[in-house]
């Protein structure tokens, strides 16, 4: 199982969440292997929106993000995207 931190900057946090979120709950009903999402915001930082993911494996979470779902999405709420990052961990012992 991994976990999947993903960083992103956008233009407006405000109209880009609830797209966000739209996207997460779709990720997890249809992406094989997508266990949870999250989408959190920081306060303290204009313009971050973070996702936090569980994926079954490595290779579920990256064909989550060549997939169809993360196509669909990205043309919807890719208007306010400027920047992300990516950080897979491996959980052990479960």
């Amino acid at each position: 199982m991994v976990l999947v931190i993903n960083d992103d900057r956008v233009t407006d946090v405000e109209a880009y969440f609830p797209l966000a979120r739209a996207f997460a709950a779709e990720a997890v009903s249809q992406d094989r292997g997508c266990l949870s999402m999250e989408v959190l915001t920081d306060p303290a930082v204009p313009g971050r929106v973070v996702y936090m993911s569980r994926f079954e494996s490595r290779e579920d979470f990256e064909a989550h993000a060549k997939g169809a779902t993360f196509a669909k999405h990205v043309q919807i709420f890719g208007k306010y995207f400027l920047s992300a990052s990516d950080t897979i961990y491996e959980i052990q012992g479960l």
